[in-house]
């Protein structure tokens, strides 16, 4: 097809000397093309291909002063679009408007308060999305094609040309999912609502003051043991759900300084959401545990860092922070380890004595882990020597075991003395 076409030769007609005025003529057609068809929700359709292409040709035409005169009316339609289409063309509108934000900075229009206000109504509708997804699937009826709303990702169906003959012709379709109900557009959401701040901050900052709520009741939407044992459980999208959730959280990382005193009051929500984020991160999803344990690390040098107090048995649970996936446990602990330890070193006059022991316990198994990086080893021992104190008065104040605990430290650094020596 010519479109096609054009896509091959796109780095061909950027450098030509007629590129601008190509620029005027294909841009408009482009939009009003889009405009003037109908979104599609099956993939395989020529429609929903042609579609795609056209944005992605979009995309990839170069963000220089040639396409700063069109972005106003692109931006136009990607924003209309993103109500719309379906989640595969979506994801493709985020990124184009993403990209001509950064690269043109336009001036604040009616649109990024549209767009504002669509996002925070998809978080006040989460709940009820992933009741659908997992709570109270539905079973796709047998030779039907069923709508967007009811699919959570791309999902494959065959049906029979002819049912009511065993020997019919199949056809498979591929079904894709509103965008609007997709958690794989959600957790590219908060990531543009960051640079829209970023760009507006004094136009948009009380509206951005609203999504605080929506965060904390977003972070501790959970799926129920029971929906995750169901015969129509999908792992894919309870994955895609986690990520929507840590993206979330990540979000609330960016905006806490900025908004410290509103994200209090949300306190206990904040501290739940993430202890079940640790707990509910599936095993196999590395990556995402990673930027949870990033997102953490931010939120943990706040002053808010004081709320998770009443929950350090649950951190020190390596099953909680780490998980229990190989490349994890293999690539992730000194991160969750450094991060964890800071913590302790800015609430251990406010630990109880149990805590504290659980603090030494792990931090002393660290120090005999060769496995971990040498730095880890270090900050290991720094802290423990730091806990000293803290061990003698609490023990004293509980009536507690703290000679134990400090004999079990000295044994570990005396170990470690030798071990250095020889």
């Amino acid at each position: 097809s010519v479109v096609g076409e054009l896509s091959v030769e796109s780095p061909n007609v950027t450098s030509s000397p007629q590129y601008s005025t190509f620029l005027e003529h294909i841009i408009p057609r482009f939009l009003t093309f889009l405009q003037d068809g109908e979104v599609q929700f099956l993939q395989e359709k020529p429609a929903q291909q042609l579609r795609k292409l056209v944005l992605e040709i979009i995309h990839r035409i170069p963000t220089n002063e040639h396409l700063r005169l069109h972005t106003k009316n692109i931006l136009s339609v990607m924003f209309r679009f993103l109500e719309t289409e379906n989640e595969e063309n979506v994801l493709i509108c985020l990124r184009i408007i993403i990209e001509l934000h950064k690269q043109f900075r336009p001036a604040i229009t009616q649109e990024i308060h549209h767009f504002l206000d669509f996002v925070k109504q998809i978080y006040k509708e989460l709940p009820k999305v992933v009741g659908r997804y997992f709570e109270n699937p539905q079973v796709i009826p047998e030779n039907t094609v069923p709508p967007p709303e009811m699919v959570g990702m791309i999902t494959t169906i065959v049906v029979k040309v002819n049912p009511e003959r065993e020997d019919s012709e199949t056809r498979t379709h591929s079904i894709i999912p509103r965008g609007s109900l997709s958690l794989k557009v959600l957790a590219e959401l908060p990531i543009i609502v960051v640079l829209m701040y970023q760009l507006y901050k004094l136009n948009i900052h009380n509206v951005v003051a609203e999504f605080v709520p929506l965060i904390m009741n977003t972070i501790i939407i959970q799926v129920s043991a029971q929906a995750r044992q169901h015969k129509l459980y999908n792992k894919e999208l309870y994955a895609d759900f986690i990520a929507a959730q840590i993206k979330t959280l990540s979000f609330l990382a960016y905006i806490i300084r900025i908004y410290q005193e509103l994200v209090a009051k949300y306190s206990q929500q904040m501290v739940k959401g993430m202890l079940q984020l640790l707990s509910n991160c599936p095993a196999e999803t590395a990556h995402l545990r990673k930027e949870l344990l990033i997102a953490a690390k931010h939120i943990l040098t706040t002053d808010l860092r004081s709320q998770f107090i009443p929950c350090m048995d649950k951190l020190f649970d390596e099953s909680i922070l780490i998980g229990s996936g190989y490349t994890a446990r293999e690539t992730l602990r000194p991160l969750a380890y450094s991060t964890l330890a800071d913590l302790v070193h800015h609430v251990r006059q406010h630990l109880p004595l149990n805590d504290l022991s659980l603090a030494v316990q792990l931090f002393a198994k660290n120090i005999d882990d060769e496995s971990l990086p040498s730095s880890i080893q270090t900050m290991s021992c720094k802290l423990l020597l730091n806990l000293v104190d803290c061990i003698r008065s609490k023990s004293e104040q509980e009536n507690g075991n703290g000679r134990d605990i400090l004999m079990r430290m000295l044994e570990v650094l005396m170990c470690l003395k030798f071990l250095i020596r020889s």
